[in-house]
């Protein structure tokens, strides 16, 4: 059996702190090729995750387990139809349907999820405007979707 502790987000969430990229994984599923895929997800303020879709069939469901963090949806020219807040007094599950352009932005320290997808694991394409992470325009993209709001569209507000 598979345990996960109070203990154990501390840990992860410390290791995302003091990583570059301002997050960290840990799969619970043991192969990337496994039917269902499971993983915890810790997210720190500033982490950027470029805007994404997944192939067909691959829907994506958030549970936070600590923190808070905010989850956008786009349209196909990138401008925002849903904007989702993950909160211990609100909303505490998200699903994503397969095929969503969408991003997560973490909105406290310590934020952890769990996703829970369908596998076996296969890359999502990257919205064309959204800048590649660690180009110059990282940091812009991050601070537009902080604050992104239904109907906003990235270089156009």
């Amino acid at each position: 059996m598979k345990t996960i502790t109070t203990a154990d987000l501390a840990d992860l969430a410390a290791q995302a702190a003091a990583a570059p990229r301002r997050r960290k994984n840990l799969n619970l599923h043991d192969h990337l090729d496994d039917p269902i895929q499971r993983l915890l997800n810790a997210l720190e303020p500033r982490t950027y995750i470029r805007p994404h879709r997944h192939p067909d069939g691959v829907w994506e469901l958030f549970t936070l387990l600590s923190g808070a963090c905010s989850i956008l949806v786009f349209d196909g020219q990138g401008v925002v139809t849903q904007r989702v807040d993950l909160t211990h007094d609100g909303t505490v599950v998200a699903e994503i349907p397969a095929g969503v352009w969408h991003a997560v932005v973490a909105r406290q320290p310590g934020t952890v999820v769990i996703e829970i997808k369908p596998g076996p694991y296969v890359p999502g394409s990257f919205a064309a405007w959204a800048p590649e992470e660690g180009s110059g325009g990282t940091a812009t993209c991050l601070d537009w979707l902080e604050r992104a709001h239904v109907g906003d569209s990235f270089g156009h507000d």
